[in-house]
């Protein structure tokens, strides 16, 4: 981790909580629609930053990324995903996308990662001791580096995420599995970096856990 993002998440952190390191996250890029949709609903999705006030970029920034998502097809559409217990086998053989519901583990980690802001925000999961705790920071909307302004989100015992996979074959995509049974894909770091903290992962041929 860059020296200026480490002392950025540890600076976002309670004076008593240690940071062990950290990595962005973004919701999935290639699990979109159907049934298996990661794109949370507008109310589960926390507003962050709402003080935070609009930098150089953030307008061109908006634009820029509306038309590209709007030529790409890639327009979120949430899908609500039953968390029906009876359906878990079959998610499981299809290698679903999400499974669980927006109410489970996975639901609130999915939406946590998918935060509404008015300017450019960049979200992270901040590694504690004992916690994986989301941090959102903001950064231009046209790109370039956070400037300092955070907030702290949702925070998840480290112990609740039980298992991590890489999904499908797709680069830098990543399934998170949590100890309610449930499991969402996020986008995440390359893997390198990824395996420095979960060396575990499985890979994209594993079976679901």
């Amino acid at each position: 981790m860059h020296p200026r993002l480490e002392k950025t998440l540890a600076s976002a952190l309670p004076a008593n909580v240690k940071l062990m390191g950290g990595f962005p996250v973004e919701r999935s890029i290639f699990s979109t629609t159907g049934k298996d949709s990661c794109d949370a609903p507008k109310e589960k999705r926390p507003e962050v930053l709402t003080e935070a006030q609009s930098i150089q970029g953030d307008l061109r920034g908006k634009i820029i990324s509306f038309f590209l998502r709007f030529l790409a097809n890639d327009i979120p559409i949430p899908v609500e995903s039953q968390n029906d217990p009876a359906l878990r086998i079959k998610r499981q053989r299809q290698k679903s996308s999400f499974f669980g519901g927006w109410d489970s583990l996975a639901g609130q980690w999915l939406a946590a990662a998918q935060p509404r802001s008015k300017v450019g925000v960049i979200t992270y999961v901040a590694i504690t001791e004992s916690t994986l705790q989301f941090v959102y920071a903001q950064a231009p909307r046209s790109g370039g580096e956070v400037n300092g302004v955070t907030e702290l989100g949702a925070s998840f015992d480290r112990a609740s995420l039980v298992w991590t996979r890489q999904h499908q074959s797709q680069v830098g995509e990543y399934l998170f599995g949590f100890s309610d049974g449930s499991w969402g894909a996020l986008m995440g770091p390359r893997e390198e970096s990824f395996r420095r903290w979960f060396p575990g992962t499985l890979t994209h041929k594993d079976p679901i856990p």
